[in-house]
């Protein structure tokens, strides 16, 4: 099956929730959505800029086998998050310090000149440099989709909607949808699937809007951080496997809600047991 570079971010993120306790943990859309690919069977290699703080990644035995050799490795710290939620589980605040990912633009030219054959997803995140990104993608003919993220979507979906026709599947929230159909039409690809929290989801498929897709209740939340992504990423890997949107959709819905009642990637990680 053909591999998936991941583009994206892998952080060290410090989670406030009210009524939670701050949380330190590993994050990034690249780490989440890689980890929730390669949980479903398909070949995934997150392509991250990462600091020394963050080497130890390949031998956190939390994660599943991934294929962590196209890592960028820069003498700056991993980039660190600082996310706020509010009660209903919305982004209310992002203070950022980018770091190794300074480095990411770069990397990706790279390795889009490299392997120009592979499928690529693109987390469309500061500080990645979102119009170079998907102008090489475009202009070698790659097979690629992309997500956004509330907090820098103003800004980017409108730097990616000249190549939004060339993605096989954008993935959104209800708001990040609304700007999107605002920049580029109702069907700006193929599938643009569109996610809201513990509400329905749902796609639109060549013009066609599936039927809505409903998550699972679960009694406890311990974690909104990487939900997306873990959405994201089941789906995609469930639709290289040739299921169809409805039921990929299904089984992406399922994992996110499971993803939610898992505990978080506290730090400092454990370590795999010498072989």
């Amino acid at each position: 099956m053909q591999r998936t570079i991941v583009f994206g971010n892998i952080s060290l993120d410090h989670i406030h929730r009210p009524g939670h306790p701050p949380i330190h943990q590993l994050g990034g859309a690249a780490l989440h959505l890689a980890v929730a690919a390669a949980r479903t069977g398909l070949p995934t290699a997150p392509a991250a800029a990462i600091g020394s703080d963050l080497a130890h990644l390949p031998d956190d035995p939390r994660l599943p086998p991934l294929d962590w050799t196209l890592l960028h490795h820069a003498p700056q710290p991993s980039a660190r998050f600082t996310i706020h939620y509010d009660e209903a589980g919305t982004i209310t605040a992002v203070d950022t310090a980018y770091g190794a990912a300074e480095h990411l633009t770069a990397h990706a030219l790279h390795l889009i000149d490299r392997y120009p054959q592979a499928a690529f997803h693109v987390s469309c995140r500061h500080p990645l440099h979102i119009r170079a990104a998907l102008s090489a993608l475009a202009s070698r003919g790659c097979t690629f989709s992309l997500d956004f993220h509330l907090p820098s979507a103003p800004q980017l979906i409108p730097a990616a909607a000249p190549w939004l026709r060339h993605a096989t599947t954008v993935f959104v929230n209800t708001e990040e949808h609304a700007l999107l159909t605002l920049t580029a039409g109702p069907q700006p690809c193929p599938e643009v699937v569109i996610s809201d929290g513990p509400r329905p989801a749902r796609i639109v498929c060549n013009g066609r809007a599936l039927p809505p897709v409903t998550p699972p209740a679960l009694p406890t939340v311990r974690q909104i951080t990487g939900a997306g992504d873990t959405l994201a990423g089941t789906y995609l890997a469930h639709r290289a496997h040739g299921i169809p949107p409805a039921t990929a959709l299904t089984h992406a819905v399922q994992a996110a809600s499971h993803h939610t009642a898992h505990t978080p990637l506290t730090l400092p990680a454990p370590r795999r047991a010498p072989s």
